[in-house]
């Protein structure tokens, strides 16, 4: 298998970039921070997918590598398998599911079997290798040419290796024991304190009683919310129906004022009124004064006539003589014969002035006829007002009624269009001090309710502790049942190593190492308790991580090379990043005189921030493809 090209249009800090390889070997150069490092991730994620779990990391890969200057989170792969049939990848990282074409562009994404979890593997239909053992065998990131730790087990079974769970040692008392301080540490037992479970087990309990206690706030809050709600309504109740006495308030004062200006002319009539009283009284007068006079005329003539009868008995009785008598007598005939004469002078007079005060009385009675007639004119104004007025305020009540009908109590509308304006304005200093008293209480209501819902977010919070707590203790127990299948696995797994570990892989591994040590070290073996060992000059087998970092770096190289040989049914390519850091000029050299000699068939991409590796290469007279990545 070789890839033949790469087209990054988004993923981290590369676009737009088109790469061509060649079979052989592949030197791809770019000074730090040029994007060597993603363009691997590129790789590994066409074939497997940006996953946006985390596994551990910070960060996933999928948020990783969210392109830094453009949408387009996509790229395209051309890759030709060993039977020389040719695919294309197209993946918008997106998505789930990538596109898959064959030589004649067909899209054959349906032929593989697609994961909910993982969609599309189809890499593993065809070549036997899923992504743990691809990214630890295939690929070897830069400083970390070791194995990845997480993957080590799938590798075992893979390739009938024995790799480190803790310290890169093969010992499986080790990886148990690590997984038992693992269990130990990220679990505990009934028996510890102060481990994850106990503390788990300690916060359900505390928060199982504390829910207990604030559970019974929910139905305070709700009756709270409830007796908010009815005050709430009252409100809104009383307001409508306070704004409905302030309408009928303005139509009152309005009538009040067209009752103001019927008054007005009230006023008027009652002015006509009085001025025809004066001239009817003014008729009285002159007819009460004649009779009057001619009464006080008879009146004074029988006083003077009764006076001289009673002087004359008097002067008989008593004796006084004869002509006192008849003097006093002939004074009062006197006096009445002058009042006779005036009250027949009188009589002539008062015909006179009867016919003067008719004549006046006839001029006043036109008069008053003119004012009556306008008086009665003003009369019909003021009717006509009055009954305009009337049907007005009947509609205008009407109107009012049907405005508020579908939101106040309609005896309450019948009972309010009976009062009168003082009425109604008692009726809105009563309502306006009911809603005050209704608002205060309801501010009080919501007081105690929020109150009550802080306590009750209290509970919700407590209950949702609780939750996660009992997830928790939930993922605790599947962590732990998983430490303890994991201890079965390694169980199974250490039996099936020691039969499975046949000497033809041994006998690889250690020609490989041979090779690229130019000699230095012919012999590999296993320990159960120092894991990859390797055999020295004095004939002592010590672990590899006694040597020098160099010398590390090449036993696990071999360890990855000689997995890459048979995990497969195809040859897969090597990619190496930064791989060759720590080996000396002699020792690169070596190296790739191996890889060109005995890995023909594999295509080999080195990623490298210096020219050692193409200096090596030229002085060695080896092909390869040279690519440049700009920073």
């Amino acid at each position: 298998m070789k890839i033949d090209y790469l087209k990054i249009n988004g993923f981290g800090k590369l676009n737009n970039k088109e790469i061509n390889l060649n079979r052989n070997i592949n030197v791809i150069y770019g000074k730090n921070e040029s994007g060597k490092s993603t363009m691997l991730n590129f790789i590994n994620s066409m074939f497997y997918g940006a996953s946006k779990t985390k596994n551990g990391k910070d960060i996933s890969d999928f948020d990783k590598f969210i392109p830094w200057n453009t949408e387009k989170f996509s790229g395209k792969l051309k890759y030709t398998l060993d039977d020389g049939n040719s695919y294309e990848i197209y993946r918008d990282f997106k998505k789930k599911a990538p596109l898959i074409y064959n030589d004649e562009m067909q899209d054959i994404s349906l032929d593989f079997n697609a994961d909910k979890n993982k969609g599309i593997d189809f890499l593993y239909e065809q070549v036997g290798v899923n992504e743990s053992l691809f990214k630890n065998t295939v690929i070897t990131p830069q400083n970390d040419i070791k194995i990845d730790k997480a993957n080590q087990n799938v590798i075992i079974q893979k390739i009938s290796n024995i790799v480190s769970s803790g310290d890169e040692t093969i010992s499986f008392k080790k990886t148990v024991d690590t997984i038992n301080k693992l269990q130990n540490e990220n679990v505990g037992t009934d028996r510890t304190s102060k481990k994850p479970i106990n503390i788990v087990n300690d916060k359900i309990e505390n928060l199982t009683k504390e829910k207990e206690e604030l559970e019974a706030y929910k139905d305070l809050l709700e009756n709270s919310i409830n007796e908010s709600s009815i005050i709430e309504q009252n409100i809104l109740e009383e307001s409508a129906k306070l704004e409905f006495l302030k309408k009928y308030r303005e139509n009152l004062e309005y009538y009040k004022l067209k009752d103001s200006e019927i008054d007005i002319v009230r006023k008027v009539e009652a002015e006509y009124q009085e001025k025809i009283n004066e001239l009817e009284n003014k008729i009285d007068k002159k007819s009460k004064k004649i009779v009057m006079c001619e009464r006080k005329s008879f009146r004074r003539f029988y006083i003077l006539f009764a006076l001289s009868v009673i002087i004359t008995i008097i002067s008989i009785l008593m004796n006084i003589g004869f002509m006192i008598p008849i003097l006093l007598s002939l004074v009062s005939l006197v006096f009445g014969i002058i009042t006779l004469v005036n009250i027949i002078k009188f009589k002539f007079e008062k015909k006179s002035k009867i016919s003067e005060i008719e004549e006046l009385e006839g001029r006043i009675q036109k008069e008053i006829d003119i004012l009556a007639g306008n008086k009665n004119n003003i009369e019909n104004e003021i009717k006509f007002k009055e009954d305009e007025i009337n049907q007005v305020k009947e509609i205008d009540n009407n109107n009012l009624k049907m405005k508020f009908e579908n939101v106040v109590n309609s005896n309450f509308l019948d009972m309010a269009l009976s009062l009168n304006l003082n009425e109604v304005v008692i009726s809105i200093s009563n309502k306006e001090e009911l809603i005050n008293n209704l608002k205060v209480e309801a501010q009080n209501k919501n007081m105690k309710k929020e109150q009550m819902q802080i306590k009750v977010n209290d509970f919700i919070k407590t209950q949702e502790l609780l939750e996660s707590a009992i997830q928790e203790k939930e993922e605790l127990l599947t962590l732990n049942n998983s430490f303890n299948i994991a201890k079965e696995c390694m169980e199974k797994a250490y039996e099936d190593i020691r039969s499975s570990m046949s000497p033809e892989f041994v006998n690889r591994l250690s020609n490989i190492i041979n090779k690229i040590s130019n000699g230095n070290y012919e012999n590999i073996s296993f320990s159960d308790t120092d894991g990859l060992m390797v055999e020295i000059e004095d004939g002592r087998y010590v672990p590899v991580e006694r040597l020098s970092q160099g010398t590390i770096d090449q036993m696990y190289l071999a360890l990855r090379l000689s997995s890459i040989d048979i995990i497969s049914k195809e040859n897969l390519p090597v990619v190496l990043d930064e791989t060759f850091v720590y080996f000396d000029d002699e020792r690169l050299k070596n190296i790739l005189e191996f890889i060109n000699e005995f890995y023909k068939e594999k295509q080999i991409i080195i990623f490298s921030c210096s020219d050692r590796e193409k200096i090596a290469l030229s002085e060695l007279k080896i092909k390869y493809n040279y690519v440049e990545l700009e920073k």
